[in-house]
């Protein structure tokens, strides 16, 4: 891997496509001004946050973290400070010299050694009385806890035999220091076990586990097992010497081991900085020693930005994850950091989530003279009030010269060959090294050469290039097979995507902007909590796992998707239920063979752009045993962007961050202030938008600005020569 990190493979420019090619055509109210700027000119003016579908907005507000920087012990510290002292004193000059001083020699600093041990010995005699005294207290708590969920007897059994390990650890470590030997020469404590009465409640029985973790840490710890009925209680055993845990909690089967009160996953949230998602949790899995598979989630987050999100994983370990936090650096020093972490009883699947919170500073706005901050606070609450063409961001369609949706069309099709030949070819914004690649397949039709110069996370050149290996060079159709499935779905939705663009341009174009008008698809607003559309990409999750190694999660009946929610809500204006509806409540669908078309001129459009591709999506249904399933979606054409706040804030130095994050709230950063003689203008803006909504289709309405990457390059070029 590391060979596909050096000159010519890092030189890459990312490229989009111009949104005209892709159906990006028009502005909701192009009679409002709109300014340029620059957005995400620093990755930390992008701040994003998911929002969960109970609503909350996901903050990190836990962390626990680890140094390793060694501290110094007792007896050092007052040798340090005593010495130092007594050689300040005596390097003193004569006007400050310090009475009584006397040179450090030799025996100056045994004797201070030796006070030094003493001290150390004292501390940590006092230490331990604190532990011990802390330990006995935590006994008492737990006892309390014990007798409200069982009863007295249960609980002063188990106080007895917590003092017994109490005074077992006393004696050990004690015998411990005195003959100077490690713990395989000590004598081992009894080995037995208390247990539990069985308990029924299992809110009880989570209390008390929950509990000796809690309390008992540095003590026992508990497992459930059978007892000689085959009832299921509470086990509590002993820890080792130094706190380490029993490697025989549960002798049964692997998934035994886990708890039986323990809710199954492991929710935490991922707060990541300039780093794709995928990338981190193939981190986290290799730290935690799981597969990459058993982490899921609600959605992948940008790459350029700092965002905080929600993630799960299968039977995790507490301890693993908080260990990730582990090492010298400062928190704002981490690239991502992993916090909040508890059991739940299931796992985040993708379209799980309301939505997104968008923080985000627009730099480099025009002089005053241009446009003035009035002019500015005006078109923000323009925008509130009149939403954004919801379009699908360019995002959507790569970051190369070739969009994703001409390669899904000739998927669609089954002109197998024009696929390969778009995905192999050059291509505006790769890297040096990956174009010698791609020309020289392109020359020489030379599979092996080929597979040995493109990177392996070029996994849909790979899947082609082990195809043509296996199945000789003209196999277009196996080649395509052997890119892993929810590669292929990807570029298919992407068409999907682009018909839906380039119809609600010119929906809004041919008729009303304002209003439903008959024949006009509409799901209420307030039926669904997120568009249909956002779970195109959900149903596919499992076409996810079926490429990767299998899991040990339990599967689970899935329950009825959003698509198909969408379906049952449909309504068709009318000239008599017109009135009843508004432009927000207007849908149109993504094609596919299960969907219902607007019943006016925009039925007939779709049919000419499809016929025009050459694509039936008749012939793409479970029934008709098509690989590619898409019975199609919908899409309310206009959004509203919800609790919006925004700030006008000048600045000097254009390197300072302009808005917070949740680690500048853990650590105590005050949030950035406007200078009022700054020279440069940057607009804060806050808003939340639904899952299937782009952050930057929204902007673009309100700057009427192109999200092309290429004019966000332009800008920052005029920028650094001004």
């Amino acid at each position: 891997m590391a060979a596909f990190r050096g000159p010519g493979y890092n030189d890459g420019v990312p490229k989009s496509v111009d949104e005209a090619v892709v159906g990006i055509a028009r502005f909701l109210t192009p009679d409002v001004p709109g300014f340029h700027g620059t957005i995400k000119e620093r990755f930390s003016d992008f701040v994003v946050r998911e929002v969960a579908l109970d609503g909350h907005v996901v903050h990190l507000t836990k962390v626990k973290q680890f140094k390793d920087k060694k501290e110094l012990k007792v007896s050092e510290i007052v040798k340090k400070r005593v010495l130092g002292y007594l050689e300040d004193a005596a390097a003193a000059t004569p006007v400050d010299a310090v009475e009584g001083a006397f040179p450090v020699n030799n025996r100056v600093r045994g004797l201070v050694g030796r006070l030094a041990g003493r001290l150390l010995g004292m501390f940590n005699q006092n230490k331990r009385l604190a532990a011990i005294a802390s330990d006995r207290a935590s006994i008492a708590e737990l006892e309390a806890i014990v007798v409200k969920v069982c009863d007295q007897d249960t609980a002063s059994k188990l106080s007895v035999y917590l003092h017994q390990i109490l005074q077992a650890r006393i004696d050990e470590q004690t015998r411990l220091r005195e003959s100077a030997t490690d713990a395989s020469s000590a004598p081992p404590a009894q080995e037995d076990a208390f247990f539990f009465p069985v308990i029924a409640e299992k809110d009880a029985r989570m209390q008390i586990h929950q509990s000796l973790r809690d309390l008992g840490a540095n003590l026992v710890i508990s497992d459930t097992v059978n007892n000689e009925q085959g009832e299921s209680v509470i086990r509590v055993r002993r820890m080792l010497v130094g706190g380490k845990k029993r490697k025989d909690i549960d002798q049964r089967s692997s998934r035994n081991q886990w708890p039986a009160d323990r809710p199954d996953f492991l929710q935490f949230v991922l707060y990541k900085k300039n780093m794709e998602t995928l990338s981190v949790i193939s981190q986290l899995a290799r730290a935690m020693g799981v597969n990459q598979s058993a982490f899921t989630y609600a959605g992948t987050k940008d790459k350029r930005g700092i965002t905080t999100q929600l993630i799960t994983v299968y039977r995790g370990s507490i301890e693993k994850l908080e260990a990730l936090n582990k090492g010298r650096k400062d928190l704002q020093e981490f690239n991502f950091i992993v916090g909040n972490p508890s059991f739940v009883a299931d796992r985040l699947n993708l379209g799980d989530l309301r939505g997104n919170r968008f923080t985000l500073a627009i730099r480099s706005l025009p002089s005053d003279a241009v446009i003035s901050d009035e002019q500015i606070h005006r078109a923000v609450e323009n925008w509130a009030q009149r939403g954004f063409i919801n379009y699908f961001g360019l995002q959507r369609f790569g970051t190369r010269s070739i969009a994703t949706h001409e390669i899904g069309r000739a998927i669609l099709r089954r002109d197998y060959k024009l696929a390969i030949d778009l995905l192999m070819q050059p291509q505006e914004g790769d890297a040096s090294k990956i174009t010698e690649a791609r020309q020289h397949f392109q020359d020489h039709q030379d599979v092996e050469a080929a597979m040995r110069s493109f990177p392996p996370y070029f996994i849909a050149e790979h899947g082609v290039l082990k195809g043509f290996q296996t199945h000789g060079l003209t196999a277009y159709s196996q080649a395509i097979a052997c890119i892993p499935r929810h590669l292929r779905m990807m570029y298919t939705h992407s068409y999907q995507s682009y018909v839906w663009n380039t119809v609600v341009s010119e929906r809004l174009t041919l008729l009303s902007t304002d209003k439903p008008v008959v024949g006009d698809l509409v799901i209420p607003q307030g039926v669904l909590d997120v568009d249909g559309d956002a779970a195109v990409d959900a149903e596919d999750a499992a076409a996810v796992v079926e490429d990767e190694e299998e899991t040990s999660q339990p599967t689970k009946k899935r329950k009825m998707t959003v698509a198909a929610k969408s379906a049952a809500a449909i309504v068709v204006v009318t000239a008599d239920n017109m009135d009843q509806y508004s432009i927000y409540d207007v849908v149109l669908p993504l094609p596919g063979y299960d969907i219902k078309y607007p019943e006016n001129a925009l039925r007939a459009r779709y049919e000419e752009i499809l016929a025009a591709d050459g694509v039936d999506f008749s012939t793409l249904s479970r029934a008709a045993n098509s690989e590619y399933h898409l019975p199609g979606s919908y899409r309310h054409i206009l959004k509203k962007p919800i609790d919006v706040a925004h700030e006008i804030k000048r600045y000097e130095d254009p390197t300072l961050p302009l808005v917070s994050t949740d680690v500048d709230a853990l650590v105590g950063n005050s949030t950035p202030v406007s200078v009022p003689e700054g020279s440069h203008r940057a607009l804060c803006l806050e808003f939340q938008l639904g899952a299937s909504s782009y952050a930057t289709m929204a902007v673009r309405e309100l700057m009427k600005q192109s999200s092309n990457l290429n004019v966000q390059l332009q800008l920052k070029e005029q920028q650094n020569a001004s």
